[in-house]
């Protein structure tokens, strides 16, 4: 799963520690890409259940990357 801190209904936050809940979750990889990049976020991030967090911008190469990383 690929999600971003801000959007306009639920914050990336909410959205992964809900899909944590799922049993069907607890093990997909999520990864948040945003543009907050506060050592407080990314702590607030880990906590939820996220597997690794991008900050924007990055390019494809980058994500790519990290992507693999989790995967692998």
């Amino acid at each position: 799963v690929l999600t971003d801190q801000n959007m306009p209904r639920m914050d990336g936050l909410t959205l992964i520690k809900r899909l944590r809940a799922m049993a069907s979750y607890r093990d997909v990889p999520i990864l948040m890409i945003t543009t907050e990049s506060s050592d407080d976020i990314k702590a607030q991030g880990k906590e939820a259940g996220a597997n690794g967090w991008l900050v924007k911008p990055l390019g494809p190469q980058k994500l790519l990357e990290v992507i693999k990383k989790v995967l692998g």
